[in-house]
């Protein structure tokens, strides 16, 4: 099984380092991104920690055949390094096998074991059937959040931060998280429609009444009566 320690929880960086956090946002269409903060503390230099990500990366981008995530930045100072990554789909880190975005019924169908421990009541897994759900199995030795693009539902292998309901913070190295989906997609994608239609409306009125107008116009004064 090919684990996403790197791409995700980069066990690498807490086994050499002691410290680290990651704060993994997923967007609507399975893309996201992971923001890493470790502590050096000395152990390493931050080329060292650099050259190392690096490689990994490489590795994870041979072995799934195609880029599937890449380094955006790195920043040392004072020694911590800030550094994030991004990946165009979630699902291809590990090819469905230890990070996953589908809804709750494929869930349930393709991995039931993964469902199991999500809603208390067996009967309210029918209710979010159609629900995105994103699955993970991370390493839990440094501190994790997850951020998902809507509301959270209902999570296990974590808990919802206060305040913020669309983040986990992760207690356990499995993560299964039901979200309703965000609104704001749709309804940005209606007002660029409705937009549209308004110009493209103004621009047929505004040419029709040209050609309305332009004839009566054309020969100078009006006929005397």
């Amino acid at each position: 099984m090919r684990k996403i320690v790197i791409a995700l929880s980069i066990m690498m960086l807490v086994v050499m380092t002691g410290c680290g956090r990651l704060d993994l946002v997923i967007h609507d269409d399975g893309s996201g991104n992971g923001k890493y903060s470790v502590d050096l503390s000395g152990m390493l230099s931050a080329d060292e920690l650099k050259e190392e990500l690096e490689k990994e990366i490489t590795n994870a981008n041979a072995d799934a055949g195609k880029e599937v995530i890449r380094l955006d930045s790195f920043k040392e100072k004072d020694g911590k390094v800030d550094a994030t990554v991004s990946f165009d789909s979630l699902t291809a880190l590990s090819g469905g096998e230890d990070s996953l975005i589908a809804t709750v019924a494929d869930l349930k169908r393709l991995y039931p074991e993964r469902i199991n421990e999500l809603v208390e009541a067996p009967e309210d897994i029918e209710k979010i059937m159609d629900k995105p759900v994103v699955y993970l199995n991370l390493d839990d030795d440094m501190e994790i959040t997850v951020t998902v693009p809507g509301n959270i539902l209902y999570a296990a292998g974590g808990t919802v931060a206060e305040g913020e309901p669309r983040t986990l913070q992760l207690a356990s190295d499995e993560a299964v998280i039901a979200y309703e989906p965000s609104a704001n997609r749709s309804w940005m994608t209606w007002v660029g429609v409705l937009l549209v239609v308004i110009i493209a409306a103004y621009v047929i009125y505004r040419k029709g009444r040209f050609r309305t107008a332009a004839p009566g116009m054309k020969g100078g004064s009006a006929p005397n009566a």
